[in-house]
C-alpha cells in the first residue's frame, strides 16, 4: 500500500499543482496568437506548451501503467488502458518531433523498412471514435501488392493522422455523414503510394493555392491552427516522398508517394 502511494505521489508530481499563468490555458492562447500570424512569438512559446503537455502525457501514462497493475480490473478495462499507453506513447513522439522543429534542428531520422497497410490500419483505429461521431464510413483498399517503404514511422504516422483528421472535420463540417477512402499500392516506378480521399465538400478556392503555408486554414476561426499541412509537407519532403491534393466541389484527395525498399536497391 505504501508502495503505491508513493507511486501515486510520483506521478502526480509530474503536473504542475500551480501551473504558470501564461502558460495555464494553451487551447485558448495559441489559436489567437496562430490567428495573429505571429510566427515568431509562437515559435518561442511552443517549447513550453510542449513542455507542459509532455508532463501531462506522462501523468496520463503514470496513471495508466498504475492502474493495469491492480488485479480487481476487468479483461475489457485492462485492453482500454493499454489502448491509452500506446496513444500517448505515439503522442510523446510527436511531441518530440515538434520540439525539434521549434528548436530549428530536425530531428533525427529513424529510417527502417515500413509497412505501410499496417500503419494505415493502425492511423485508421486510431480514428475511429472520431468517424463513428461524425457518423463516416471507411473504405480500405490495401492492395496486397504495396511495398515494404523505408521511412521514419513516427513521423509518417503523424502525417496520416493529420490527413486523416482534415479528412474528418471536413465531411463533420458538411454535416451528415459521408466516407472516406484509404487506398495503398504500387505506382509504375515501384514506389508505394498511399491516398485519402473524403466526401466533404472541397477545399474553398482562396485557400488550394497556400495549402502548405503556415496558418492558412479553411476551418471556422479557432478550430485549428493551420499547421497540419504545413508540417506534414515538411516531414513528407524528408522522408524523400511526395504530395499532391486534387480537390472538386465535391471531394479532396491527397496522395502520397514514397520511396520503396525495392525501389532504393
Amino acid at each position: 500500500m505504501a508502495k503505491r502511494k508513493k507511486q501515486e505521489e510520483l506521478i502526480r508530481g509530474l503536473a504542475p499543482s500551480n501551473p504558470n499563468p501564461t502558460f495555464q490555458d494553451w487551447s485558448q492562447v495559441l489559436p489567437q496568437l496562430l490567428r495573429a500570424g505571429q510566427g515568431e512569438t509562437v515559435l518561442n512559446l511552443l517549447p513550453s506548451a510542449i513542455h507542459e503537455l509532455n508532463n501531462a502525457i506522462n501523468t496520463v501514462l503514470g496513471f495508466a501503467d498504475l492502474l493495469q497493475s491492480e488485479p480487481s480490473i476487468s479483461k475489457t478495462l485492462k485492453e482500454d488502458l493499454k489502448a491509452i499507453e500506446r496513444a500517448g506513447l505515439r503522442a510523446r513522439e510527436l511531441l518530440g518531433a515538434l520540439r525539434s522543429l521549434a528548436s530549428g534542428v530536425p530531428a533525427q531520422i529513424q529510417p527502417m523498412p515500413v509497412d505501410l497497410k499496417e500503419l494505415c490500419e493502425q492511423v485508421c483505429n486510431l480514428m475511429a471514435a472520431s468517424f463513428r461521431r461524425n457518423y463516416i464510413q471507411l473504405a480500405p483498399d490495401y492492395s496486397p501488392e504495396t511495398p515494404v517503404i523505408i521511412s521514419d514511422a513516427s513521423r509518417l504516422r503523424f502525417v496520416l493522422l493529420a490527413l486523416l483528421q482534415n479528412a474528418c472535420d471536413a465531411i463533420a463540417m458538411k454535416g451528415g455523414g459521408g466516407k472516406i477512402s484509404v487506398k495503398t499500392g504500387r505506382d509504375q516506378f515501384g514506389n508505394a503510394f498511399v491516398s485519402i480521399e473524403d466526401d466533404g465538400g472541397g477545399l474553398s478556392p482562396d485557400v488550394r493555392p497556400k495549402l502548405f503555408e503556415p496558418f492558412v486554414t479553411d476551418k471556422p476561426d479557432g478550430e485549428r491552427a493551420g499547421l497540419g499541412l504545413f508540417l506534414v509537407k515538411q516531414f513528407v519532403t524528408e522522408l524523400q516522398g511526395k504530395i499532391e491534393i486534387t480537390s472538386s466541389e465535391t471531394s479532396t484527395k491527397v496522395t502520397l508517394t514514397l520511396p520503396s525498399l525495392e525501389a532504393l536497391v
